[in-house]
């Protein structure tokens, strides 16, 4: 038989050819007992688990480039994978509906939540909530899923998508009004910080549509061009890439120091994004500053710098920049 190849990531609920080779290599190696059906389902999480656990790999049940490596059929693409649901943040004690059951199934599949998964947050979602967090730091051990441990669990609904651009409603945060910030100016309708660069209605514009698309109101997205023309003016070409400290002090300075987020396993790094092209493309600047705002609920590029990034990484030098 002609050996296949599979692109990580493979979780529980995707499908395809990917799917199909980790099954059939499982089963010919022996570690998978189930059926071969082209859908990651529970024995083929096992499976991988069992894998990994005899090979000195990292456990997580997931088909990512470390185990389909092992495997030796790692295509050399990696896949972001749609989640299986999307929640709300928050979700807490007493809530019910969708969300609350997407947070139960994630716990369930993780092996954290034993429960029944009936959409009810009872003390036993909180304590597994808890337990996930206590287990992921550096996220805060409350029982509540906030948007940081959804976003840590890959269900986060807030994630970028073009439904929220209802927010930015074709240029609604223009004439922007007086704001109660340090140097805040207004001209020609747009926030201006003193008597810094004033941003383009373009460049402004990138950065609302951006910040809608994450969820923010229309007053964050005039506050956020505000800061983007204290860092630079909104012009990509002001970015300072710091070579001593692999930094990018003006634009994402903490996705690029907090994590390995621009490797193929980070965040955006498996949407195909690099230090290079968030350099060099307002669109991705913004986009990945508001991804920042969604994850520390804050501004992107105001000290302190001590957000730490929900998703896993190692912080080792190479995974800086």
């Amino acid at each position: 038989m002609a050996p296949c190849v599979a692109d990580a990531e493979l979780v529980v609920g995707t499908t395809g050819a990917s799917v199909l080779c980790t099954q059939w290599t499982l089963m010919w190696l022996g570690y998978h007992q189930g059926l071969v059906t082209s859908v990651y389902d529970q024995a083929t999480f096992n499976s991988v688990i069992a894998f990994q656990q005899a090979n000195g790999l990292r456990v997580n049940g997931h088909g990512d480039a470390a185990t389909l490596t092992a495997l030796g059929i790692y295509s050399g693409v990696d896949q972001a994978p749609p989640p299986p649901c999307l929640a709300d943040a928050p979700v807490s004690p007493g809530d019910r509906g969708p969300s609350t059951e997407c947070v139960q199934q994630s716990l369930a599949t993780l092996g954290v939540f034993g429960g029944t998964v009936d959409g009810s947050y009872g003390s036993s979602t909180r304590d597994a909530v808890k337990n996930y967090q206590l287990a992921n730091p550096p996220l805060s051990a409350t029982g509540v899923a906030d948007t940081q441990t959804l976003a840590a669990l890959g269900i986060w609904s807030g994630f970028t998508t073009e439904a929220g651009v209802d927010l930015f409603n074709n240029g609604a945060w223009w004439p922007s009004p007086f704001q109660a910030e340090p140097n805040w100016r207004v001209v020609n309708g747009i926030p201006v910080f003193g008597n810094r660069r004033i941003c383009s209605r373009e460049n402004a514009d990138i950065i609302a549509r951006e910040f809608a698309k994450d969820g923010a109101d229309i007053s964050t997205q005039q506050y956020f061009i505000y800061v983007a023309s204290r860092e630079g003016g909104c012009d990509h070409t002001s970015v300072n890439f710091n070579l001593a400290t692999r930094d990018d002090s003006h634009c994402t300075f903490q996705l690029n120091a907090l994590s390995g987020t621009f490797q193929p396993n980070g965040e955006l790094g498996r949407r195909g994004w690099s230090a290079d092209n968030v350099k060099a493309s307002m669109k991705n600047c913004a986009d990945a500053a508001s991804d920042l705002w969604v994850f520390c609920a804050r501004g992107p590029w105001t000290p302190p710098y001590s957000c730490a990034p929900p998703w896993e990484g190692d912080l080792g030098p190479e995974g800086d920049a």
